[in-house]
């Protein structure tokens, strides 16, 4: 029994030799990497923007505009949350392309536009051919009424990414039927009337499988 405890004690004598470092404190365990940082913030920033999407479909079907406008308030939350974590992330590793654009969805969706463009901006600075962010901020430029830049980056999806390209377009769509129905200042009829032309010879030519450029429509 006396050699057992005397076995027991010098192996906890091993380990404390172990746990503890020259100076007599314990080991700190090793601080994750800017990367690594990077990648927490940015996961953290989608989980976010997800339950935000979660919070707008149940909105969508809300029988009462209490429980409606519940709904959006708390995705608008989530989305401001998910800025804060793809700041973070972005601080961390400024050549994440992916978070920048993830910052400027957020961004969008709480209708801070000009942000956004800037966010999106980077990201293609980055990244040029990343198709989600040529799209998103196509879509930001409707929010701030920059029509011919939305058409231009449709342009640009056309060749590159035609699943994002066929999603701008619909928001062109959507963008031109609210104008109609709320008109604003700097978009005139006729403008509106020209892109909803430009638009049907997109969708002809996206249903014959036609690739349309901007030199072939007719203004």
């Amino acid at each position: 029994m006396i050699r057992a405890l005397a076995a027991l004690v010098f192996l906890c004598g091993g380990l404390a030799d172990e746990v503890f470092a020259a100076g007599g404190g314990p080991k700190k365990a090793e601080e994750p990497s800017p990367q690594q940082q990077a990648i927490e913030h940015y996961n953290k920033g989608l989980k976010h923007r997800d339950k935000a999407w979660q919070h707008e479909a149940k909105a969508a079907t809300a029988e009462k505009e209490k429980d409606r406008e519940k709904r959006l308030k708390k995705a608008r939350k989530d989305y401001e949350k998910a800025v804060t974590e793809q700041l973070s992330a972005v601080d961390n590793n400024p050549r994440f392309h992916e978070a920048f654009s993830s910052l400027g969805y957020a961004y969008r969706k709480l209708d801070r536009y000009e942000e956004a463009l800037a966010a999106y901006g980077t990201c293609l600075e980055l990244a040029p051919n990343y198709a989600e962010a040529i799209e998103y901020r196509g879509e930001a430029y409707l929010g701030l009424n920059r029509v011919a830049e939305a058409r231009q980056a449709y342009e640009s999806l056309l060749t590159a990414d035609r699943a994002h390209a066929a999603s701008l377009l619909s928001a062109l769509k959507e963008w031109t039927r609210k104008r109609r129905v709320t008109p604003v200042e700097g978009v005139s009829a006729g403008t509106l009337a020209e892109v909803e032309e430009w638009i049907a010879v997109k969708e002809t030519a996206a249903a014959n499988g036609d690739e349309v450029g901007e030199s072939d429509t007719p203004w």
